[in-house]
């Protein structure tokens, strides 16, 4: 037995979608079901601290000072460095 599901997606994962069912002749439906399964098997098997969103939601002003720090040209932290090195 199947059921159908609808969902809104971006343009531009629609055409990853379709650009991808192209080259590996499979249907949108055969994709999306593997994706689902796939996504779901991974939720099961890791633990939730170490699971990193796919987006992550900001408010205006968290928006607007990561913006600000970013075209500040500041060198990076002292901790900044530390974790890109793997120290933290």
């Amino acid at each position: 037995m199947a059921t159908q599901i609808s969902a809104h997606i971006s343009d531009e994962t629609r055409r990853q979608i379709e650009s991808f069912v192209r080259q590996r002749g499979i249907t949108k439906a055969r994709l999306i079901e593997d994706a689902l399964q796939h996504h779901l098997a991974a939720l099961r098997e890791i633990p939730d601290d170490i699971v990193v969103p796919a987006r992550l939601i900001l408010s205006r002003q968290s928006f607007d000072d990561i913006v600000a720090e970013l075209e500040s040209q500041a060198p990076p932290s002292e901790a900044l460095r530390e974790l890109m090195r793997g120290d933290a």
